[in-house]
């Protein structure tokens, strides 16, 4: 086992839903591909945007100390995610217009055509359905959010990686969880860290997917180290023996109780 990780009391449950996402990797040039599911950097905004946090570009206009880079970063917030739907992408081409100011007036140039990777579902009419956890060790911040999702409330919308693809939130539950290791093989029901567990293959249908990914920013936006993470696209959960502690918790869905093992991204 690797040394021990953080313990938590309590996290917020809630899923985050829309019709399509696109979540640009950031090693792309020409053609905008898509990571499958939201990095953390992601989710930090989208939490971050329901609260009304401040970002980068206000910290200078408002005399802002602290910015949710800061304040969501993982050494204060715990952010986990679960894949809840199966996903299946697409190549659209999209016109981007180049602008700029002059004279206090928007001048557009010539239009530019950039190839761009879409989320879909593979049930014609369903949603994208992320699941997030989230617990953060300032008690303000967690009760700020826990009132904002379980109200239905935000100050900036929620969207799936781009303006354009808004997105819905509906709260789950709260609950507690504890701290387990073990040196057996279980089930995982959130996106981890590859180098968190051992990957077993020895399930029907199983396919792993592994995407690097940024792990945070620095205030002047300077992005921290990367990581692996690892899903599984067929059924969404990942069986291996984890070579750290992980996180068991019990929570009720629509009266249904679901019992989840979980890693934080």
């Amino acid at each position: 086992m690797s040394e021990e990780i953080k313990e938590i009391s309590k996290i917020l449950i809630f899923d985050i839903k829309g019709p399509m996402a696109h979540f640009r990797k950031f090693y792309t040039n020409s053609s905008s591909l898509s990571y499958l599911f939201p990095p953390r950097t992601v989710v930090a905004g989208i939490i971050a945007g329901i609260l009304g946090l401040p970002s980068e570009r206000f910290e200078k206009k408002k005399n802002v100390d602290k910015i949710y880079y800061e304040l969501l970063n993982p050494n204060k917030c715990s952010i986990g995610l679960s894949v809840k739907s199966k996903i299946r992408k697409i190549m659209q081409t999209v016109n981007y217009s180049y602008t700029k100011t002059q004279n206090n007036q928007i001048l557009f140039g010539k239009p530019t055509q950039i190839p761009l990777e879409i989320l879909l579902t593979k049930n014609f009419g369903d949603e994208i359905q992320y699941r997030i956890y989230f617990s953060h060790n300032d008690n303000n911040i967690y009760n700020d959010f826990k009132s904002m999702i379980s109200n239905n409330k935000f100050i900036y919308s929620p969207y799936l990686g781009i303006s354009e693809f808004l997105a819905s939130f509906e709260y789950i539950d709260e609950t507690e969880v504890k701290l387990y290791e073990t040196n057996d093989i279980i089930k995982i029901s959130s996106v981890c860290k590859l180098k968190d567990i051992e990957l077993n293959f020895n399930k029907d249908g199983i396919q792993y997917l592994v995407e690097k990914m940024p792990t945070g920013f620095l205030n002047d936006r300077t992005p921290l180290e990367t990581e692996d993470y690892v899903v599984e696209v067929n059924r969404g959960v990942i069986w291996g023996q984890p070579k750290t502690q992980y996180y068991s918790l019990t929570y009720s869905e629509n009266g249904k109780q679901i019992n989840e093992n979980i890693l934080f991204i």
